[in-house]
């Protein structure tokens, strides 16, 4: 699994069906959202694949999809968020 970045802008402000993207990714994706607009996903998908499939739902929004995978990482955030992405890391390195 990697992990990615995804932001995006409000677009024409109609709502954005953030469970049907996941939905249309592989079988074990996730989403995180930090806000309405930034949301970490966990895929086996490459980014610019990640990027083809969100254009189907993002309507007039610009966006940005980056791998963030063998990033470094630090600072304060809720437990939510260090289990979400600590538990795929830590499996990839008992594999």
């Amino acid at each position: 699994m990697k992990t990615s970045l995804l932001a995006f802008d409000d677009g024409n402000g109609d709502a954005l069906n953030l469970r049907g993207f996941v939905d249309s990714l592989d079988e074990n994706a996730e989403l995180i959202e930090l806000d309405a607009h930034v949301c970490f996903i966990q895929s086996t998908l490459s980014v610019s694949e990640l990027s083809d499939r969100f254009l189907q739902f993002a309507g007039s929004r610009l966006f940005f999809v980056t791998d963030v995978t063998s990033s470094e990482f630090a600072g304060r955030m809720p437990g939510v968020y260090w289990d979400f992405i600590k538990s795929r890391s830590l499996e990839s390195a008992a594999e």
